[in-house]
């Protein structure tokens, strides 16, 4: 064991090292640790249900949805590639080496304690959310803080050990897909029920995902009572569900001990996959497993920097349902309806979504196509302007983000009574949205240069791109308390968009002079 300690200690001295020769990344890492620091004070004397009141029972049902759906996910991926604590760098060095197989179980799961503190870390930027719409108890914070932390231990270990029990025959996988399917449509049918009887879709929500049924699914209904403590506060169920979490935890860890040492065959296909993610997601490729793509016509018309925009037309046409319409842009339409039957009435409604879908939008722009031009050499011999150059490699990502934006607010104009204005300037808002977050991370790669640490790129990005959205989203609440005008707000949320998307331009368009160097 003192020979994994001491390979742990020098992969964190390396971590060091680099971050040494980099003064700016590690000036900009120490700015995210005061940040993180800050935000976690701030969180924890600011008042709750400063938005709104909302129910205890929403605040359960809606962690319960979520926990549910991540174990079913992990269940999933167990049983269709299995899950994995280990990279390819464990798997020829240490598999290989005389250290009990139980060591090196141990190994991984002290690996995952990293992730899972950035995890809590990210989760904390959550919180001011939550109590602007909830009212928490004193100690409500840290409860939110310690379910997240036991959730993101826990992530990986349903679907290893239902994968170490299925990959033994093809026969046990088909049984565990139908049985998972099964339970997917029996909580469907569940809610459908639910629902009819209510007639309300919301109050069907609230009131299924806070029943009994949720309550005995094992690990699901340990984490709701330990969330929902937050707002009811701290009984005995908190006590007992603690205790059979941790139970839990060791009976996984048992039986994945007691496969020593057959599961050094099981991970490796798991970490495969796992590999060929994160190299797809560094290439700004999604997940790069399953893509589905289909033939298409189409020919290149254009030459230098154009034919870059070209070709992600072309990308898009292969794998979107339509041009540019994808899963993305569905999950948009859907967040506008959600947001009509769970969000407050008022005339705030409309810009609650725009803010939501921004929000969302992070996300979906983590993973552009852009970054994947960094990686070919061609770009940079291309005889045109950064500028220009920079434009069209992102041209195509703004144009999908216009086209989702447009989707989104032509649902919210049939769902709200709004001005027409409002909603073509909230398009305009969520595109510029997009832009901001391209480009940020376009100066985030000209001024910390390649990261390796995916989940630090994120917070580096989200760090980048908050310090440029937040001042105009504060201008519009100002601006909205003094005119009370839809379309004044909405034209001072553009300005302010406009403005730092043509700023964050000028800044990163030099980021292509030697940035190859860093690659």
């Amino acid at each position: 064991m003192n020979s994994l300690f001491y390979l742990m200690r020098k992969q964190l001295k390396n971590i060091i090292c680099g971050l040494a020769s980099k003064p700016l990344a590690l000036i900009g890492y120490i700015f995210i640790g005061i940040m993180i620091l800050g935000s976690m004070i701030a969180v924890l004397f600011m008042p709750s249900g400063t938005i709104r009141h909302g129910s205890n029972e929403l605040f359960s049902a809606i962690f319960t949805g979520l926990v549910t759906v991540a174990v079913y996910f992990s269940l999933k991926q167990g049983v269709d590639k299995g899950s994995s604590y280990f990279r390819f760098a464990d798997v020829n060095l240490i598999f290989t080496s005389p250290i009990k197989a139980n060591k090196v179980l141990l190994y991984g799961f002290i690996k995952r304690i990293g992730t899972s503190v950035l995890i809590v870390m990210f989760s904390i930027f959550q919180l001011p959310n939550i109590k602007n719409n909830f009212v928490l108890k004193d100690y409500g914070v840290w409860l939110i803080l310690l379910t997240v932390l036991l959730y993101s231990l826990l992530s990986q270990i349903p679907g290893m050990v239902l994968y170490t029990f299925t990959s033994v025959s093809n026969k046990r996988r088909v049984m565990a897909k139908r049985v998972l399917d099964a339970l997917v449509l029996l909580f469907a049918f569940g809610f459908l029920v639910q629902a009819l009887k209510k007639g309300n879709v919301a109050e069907a929500f609230v009131q299924y995902l806070n029943s009994s049924v949720f309550a005995a699914i094992p690990i699901v209904g340990q984490l709701r009572a330990i969330v929902a403590a937050a707002v009811y506060g701290i009984d005995s169920s908190f006590y007992y569900s603690i205790i059979i979490l941790l139970v839990i935890i060791a009976a996984f860890i048992l039986i994945l001990y007691k496969t020593d040492p057959d599961y050094y065959e099981d991970v490796l296909g798991a970490t495969e996959q796992m590999e060929q993610r994160i190299k797809a997601k560094r290439e700004g490729k999604g997940n790069g497993i399953n893509n589905k793509t289909r033939k298409v016509k189409g020919e290149f018309l254009s030459s230098g920097s154009k034919a870059i925009f070209e070709k992600h037309l072309l990308e898009y046409r292969k794998t979107s349902y339509f041009m540019f319409f994808d899963k993305s842009s569905i999950i948009i339409i859907i967040a506008g309806i959600v947001f009509k039957y769970f969000m407050p009435d008022g005339v705030g409604n409309i810009f609650f979504i725009l803010f939501f879908s921004a929000y969302m939008l992070f996300f979906f722009t983590i993973q552009g196509k852009w970054p994947l031009e960094l990686e070919k050499p061609y770009i940079f011999l291309i005889p045109e302007s950064n500028t220009s150059k920079l434009i069209y490699c992102t041209m195509a990502e703004n144009i999908k983000n216009l086209l989702d934006g447009t989707l989104l607010f032509t649902v919210s104009y049939f769902l709200f009574d709004v001005n027409p204005i409002v909603i073509v300037l909230c398009i305009i808002s969520y595109t510029l949205y997009g832009a901001i977050y391209i480009y940020s991370d376009v100066l985030s790669r000209r001024l910390f240069g390649k990261i390796h640490s995916k989940t630090m790129l994120i917070f580096i990005k989200m760090f980048v791109s908050a310090f440029v959205v937040l001042p105009g989203v504060i201008l519009m609440g100002v601006i909205s308390i003094g005119q009370r005008n839809m379309i004044i707000t909405a034209l001072a949320i553009v300005a302010w968009n406009l403005a730092a998307t043509t700023i964050l331009l000028l800044l990163s368009k030099s980021v292509l002079n030697n940035l190859e160097i860093s690659q």
